[in-house]
């Protein structure tokens, strides 16, 4: 398996972007999606994804702890918040990936179910809190 492309989607919500990071491979249909958003830095997030990404073509997704050693270790200077972010978007399209092949959520490759439930926060506000619980899936 091998990763053929990294890309970035910019969704516009109102008070933010969104940004997420697609990785596709060379399995049909095997793709993974990361979210990466930093706000107020949209520019910098979309062109750290792209400069980065182009480091991981060709490699295994499924060796992640080794494609998160080359994008953090192969420039001189530190990543930044930007470059963080586009990693820590690119790292989570990875283990997707990783899920999907093994048929496993996620939270199972990392070390299974912890909790029952969680509590939430409503940050973008907005809205009211019976309409968030309503419209979250147990």
């Amino acid at each position: 398996m091998k990763i053929t492309r990294i890309s970035s989607l910019v969704v516009n919500a109102n008070m933010r972007n969104w940004i997420f990071v697609k990785v596709e491979t060379n399995q049909d249909g095997l793709y993974g999606w990361g979210e990466a958003t930093l706000e107020w830095k949209t520019a910098g997030v979309v062109g750290s994804i792209e400069d980065i990404g182009r480091l991981l073509i060709g490699e295994d997704p499924r060796r992640i702890e080794h494609l998160y050693q080359v994008m953090t270790r192969q420039y001189f200077w530190r990543a930044g918040i930007e470059g963080m972010s586009a990693i820590s978007g690119i790292e989570q399209a990875l283990w997707d990936i990783k899920g999907k092949a093994l048929n496993v959520p996620v939270y199972e490759l990392l070390g299974g179910r912890v909790r029952d439930t969680i509590r939430l926060y409503n940050h973008l506000g907005g809205g009211q809190m019976n309409v968030m619980y309503e419209s979250t899936e147990t």
